[in-house]
Parts: structure tokens; sequence; C-alpha cells
């Protein structure tokens, strides 16, 4: 008897000993996943959506994806706590089998720089060469901006014309649809890029009475049905009237200076009973925009992609300007790809190019996402970086010319990254370009550098 107690004993200090050398193994068994592989992620995230559940992406309790043409592959799954739903999300990195976006913005300060004062004729010359020379850098996208203070780059039943291209307009030149021939033809997408709230200076732009200055500028009111309604008609235009291959907005929301912000609208959403605080009922009014262009875009036309392109730091668009870029990624039914700002270069202080990239890369997103990088082509040859930090990277841009050479491999040397966007078009040229503060010879052979790589 004795005997037998010794081996028990013997038998409850070895299984003792397991178990303290091998927790793991117990919450294995109890949980069916390992929370230390660093190959998955998993975020918690409350979900401030509850007020306008008829609006946003329906939830699921467990949404499973194993898609091959994104970054990741996720599993969504919702569980109810005494503070509301909160979403648990898994993602494990996959590579991105996508076609490779290497895309340019060109903006409204270019279009109007080529086509204010032009007749017909001259404005398609330079529309022309603008798809030509992308083409011939190695370029595969254009995001041509088609509206940027509450106006249109082309033909609008919503929107007033730009008064760039109000002759042109009146001439019978519709600025939009030629782009998107002139693209086509040449084996380019060509996307539609919309600031969503902003008016601009003039407030006679505005096309509803639902807007606020801000710093001398105005915006159309987030929290506004109107506002939304407008925004959304001025999105349908576009994609049902012109074969665009996308919509994109950029990292324009609430305004990062919120002086004069009205909170009308927010004290009669508390007075009703909401519990929301003022930064979540904000992020709740964005979010509602962005999946109801979601769905507009998506139900007008098949294969037309919306996408956003948002502040390089993941914080700012948080708590500056209210863009839950987090849950737009996470969840299907926002965006079809995410392009963050990443306008750094890699020896900056705190947000070092590599570092911030991986810093996307690790964010949780659903298998219909994808992931593109924004680069500063704009900053090529600039003496001073002034934000960077250190003295090594205020001068990095002046100092080395092949920043964009290497940003552009180290994006592609990421697998779960489907390509880049540069910002933007006239710095492919900088030889034409007058600028102060900078050097044109180091910019000159930066663009040189690129171009020998911009071809994978």
């Amino acid at each position: 008897m004795k005997r037998v107690s010794m081996i028990v004993a013997y038998l409850l200090i070895l299984t003792f000993a397991v178990t303290a050398c091998y927790p793991s193994l117990w919450f294995v068994s109890n949980s069916g996943s390992d929370k230390s592989d660093t190959s998955q992620t998993t975020q918690s995230s409350e979900t401030a959506a509850s007020d306008s559940s008829s609006v946003f992406p329906e939830s699921t309790v467990t949404e499973e994806s194993s898609e091959t043409d994104s970054g990741t592959d996720t599993q969504l799954s919702t569980t109810q706590t005494t503070s509301g739903t909160s979403s648990a999300t898994t993602t494990t990195t996959k590579p991105d089998t996508g076609k490779e976006m290497r895309a340019v913005w060109v903006s409204y300060i270019e279009l109007n720089s080529m086509l204010n004062g032009k007749t017909v004729a001259q404005a398609k010359a330079a529309i022309d060469g603008v798809m030509v020379n992308c083409k011939a850098y190695g370029l595969n996208a254009v995001i041509f901006h088609v509206r940027a203070n509450s106006d249109a780059y082309y033909k609008s039943k919503v929107f007033s014309p730009a008064a760039s291209v109000k002759n042109l307009l009146n001439a019978g030149f519709d600025p939009l649809a030629y782009a998107v021939e002139a693209a086509h033809s040449r084996g380019l997408e060509l996307h539609a890029w919309v600031n969503p709230y902003r008016i601009g200076t003039n407030k006679s732009f505005a096309k509803c009475n639902d807007y606020f200055e801000s710093d001398g500028r105005y915006y159309y009111n987030p929290a506004s049905d109107d506002a939304q309604k407008l925004i959304i008609s001025g999105v349908d235009e576009i994609v049902r009237n012109y074969k665009t291959d996308g919509v994109q907005f950029d990292d324009y929301f609430y305004p990062s200076n919120l002086k004069n912000l009205p909170n009308d609208d927010y004290n009669k959403y508390k007075s009703d009973g909401g519990k929301m605080s003022v930064g979540d009922w904000r992020r709740t009014n964005v979010s509602k925009l962005i999946a109801t262009v979601y769905k507009k875009v998506h139900s007008i036309r098949s294969g037309c992609v919306f996408g956003v392109s948002p502040r390089g730091v993941q914080d700012q668009n948080y708590d500056v300007v209210y863009a839950d870029v987090a849950l737009w990624m996470k969840e299907k039914g926002y965006i079809d790809y995410i392009c963050p700002q990443v306008y750094f270069g890699f020896l900056h202080e705190t947000q070092a190019f590599d570092k911030n990239v991986d810093s996307w890369i690790a964010m949780p997103r659903h298998s219909s996402v994808r992931l593109y990088i924004g680069l500063a082509l704009h900053k090529i040859g600039i003496l001073s970086d002034q934000y960077a930090g250190t003295n090594a990277g205020k001068a990095e841009w002046a100092q080395h010319n092949d920043i964009m050479k290497r940003s552009l491999l180290s994006v592609r040397s990421k697998p779960e990254c489907g390509g880049v966007m540069f910002f933007s078009y006239r710095y492919f040229t900088p030889a034409s370009l007058t600028q102060s503060s900078w050097s044109r010879d180091v910019a000159i052979r930066e663009v040189e550098n690129l171009l020998t790589v911009m071809k994978p």
C-alpha cells in the first residue's frame, strides 16, 4: 500500500512539473488556439454602431473566408458582453496574389494647371500626355481628382463645375469621360478621387445647408443625413455614368482643426438617450458614410471598387479626424482596399518607413480588403523634413537619392502588400518644377533611380 501511495504521489508531481513547464498545453486544450503564435493577431474592439445598425454591414456570429486574392485570411466572431457587442478578429497574414497596383494621384491642383483656360484640343492633349507618361513610367493606374471642394471635374447634375473646367464643360468637353477613355486605351485603370466633406473657402459651393466653418474653411456636417445623401448622389452619378475602375476617398474626414464645430446634433443624440461618447459618435457618422458608399458602388457596377487613403499614423485617423480605419479594414462591407499615406523616410525618428508599413500589415484585415502603400514622391529633394525628429531624419530627403526606389522595393518584399500609390503626378518631372528649399538634382536622380525598378 505504501508503495502504491508513493507511485501515485510521484505521478502527481510529474504531472504538475509538465504543466508548469508547458502551460500553453492547458490553454490549447481549452481554447483551440495558441495566442503565442506570432503569425496571428487577435484584437477586440467595442462596436459603437448599434444606433445605425440598418446602415452598417450586417453583423454575423461567425464569418470565415478563404479568398486568396488578398493579404489576409480572417475569421470574425461576435460575443455579447455587458458593455455591448464586441467583435474579435483573428488575422493570419497571407501573400497578396492580385495584380500589383502602381498608381499615381493626379490632384485638382495639377488639373487646374493643365486645363484652366485651355481649348478642348489643348485639354485633350494635356490628358493624353498624362496617360502616355504614366504608361511610360511603368504605372498601371491613375487616381484622378474629380471632386476637391464640393465641385465637379465632370458633367454633374449634383455639384457645380470646378472653375477651371467650367468653360470646357460648356463647350461639351467632359474631362472625366475623356480621361477614362484615354486611360483605358493605354491599359491603365482610372479611379475617381473624391473629397466628400470639403466645401472650401467659398460657402456658395455648398449644395445643402448642413455645413459648418472651421478655421476659414467650410465642411459638410458628417452627422447630417442631408449631407450624406448629397455625397452619395455624387458618387452614384460617377459610377453610373463613367466606366471608372474605382472611387477613392482620401484622408479628409472631420477637420483636424475643430474650431466652431457644431455640437447641436450630438446634444440631440444625447438628449434622445444616446450613450456614445462624442468621439465614438463622430466615428460612427463617418463609418456610416463609408459603408453606404461601399454598398452603392457595388450595387451599380460589378468590378468597380471603393477604397480609402487615410493618414499614415493610425492614432491620428482615430482621434483627430474620427476615421475608424481599423474597423473598415477588419470587417467586410466598408472598403475594398486601404492605402495609408506612409509619407516618411527610413530615418524618421518615430515613423520610420519600414516600421510604419509593418504596423499596417499587423492590423487585422478582412480577406476582401487589399493593402496598398502611399509613397511621398512630393518629398524628393526637400532640404528639411521638419517633423522627422533627428537631424539625420530631417536631412534624409536631401542627402539620399534612392528613397523612392528603396520604398518600392521594401513594399514589394512584404507579401501582404498589394502595391503602391505615388503622390503626386507632377513630381515625376522635377526638372520642370520651380520650388524653394529643395535640391533639384537630388530630385531628378530620385526619379531616375525609381524608374529603374518600377516595372516588376
